[in-house]
């Protein structure tokens, strides 16, 4: 089949979410990346940290979702009602760990010890 068939195929809303999903994971893990950095420029030493993938995941899901937590309170309804959508919430979970992990159970921090002179 050819790609643009495929696409035509699937809901709007689900690729729409897919792209919102794989973005968040995506700026979750830049800040992991930079404040590891941080950390280990400020003395914190050349220890790999150590990260817990269930952490990570809830961190994930916190940040995909906040946008709607925060609609809820504001409106006066649950908080946690968007987290009752079980679909959803297996699509943020199938693709959280292609942007936050390189192999199972570990997360990837690989950030370059260079220092930028001016």
């Amino acid at each position: 089949m050819n790609a643009r068939l495929i696409l035509r195929q699937l809901p709007n809303h689900l690729i729409f979410r897919i792209l919102h999903y794989s973005l968040i994971s995506q700026q979750l893990r830049e800040e992991l990346v930079v404040s590891a950095g941080s950390f280990r420029l400020k003395g914190g030493g050349n220890k790999v940290l150590e990260w817990q993938p269930f952490v990570l995941w809830l961190a994930n899901l916190l940040l995909n979702y906040a946008g709607d937590i925060l609609g809820n309170l504001l409106l006066g309804s649950l908080p946690l009602e968007p987290l009752c959508n079980t679909a959803d919430i297996l699509l943020s979970s199938l693709i959280c760990p292609f942007f936050l992990f390189n192999q199972v159970g570990t997360a990837s921090f690989t950030v370059p010890l260079t220092l930028a002179t001016s």
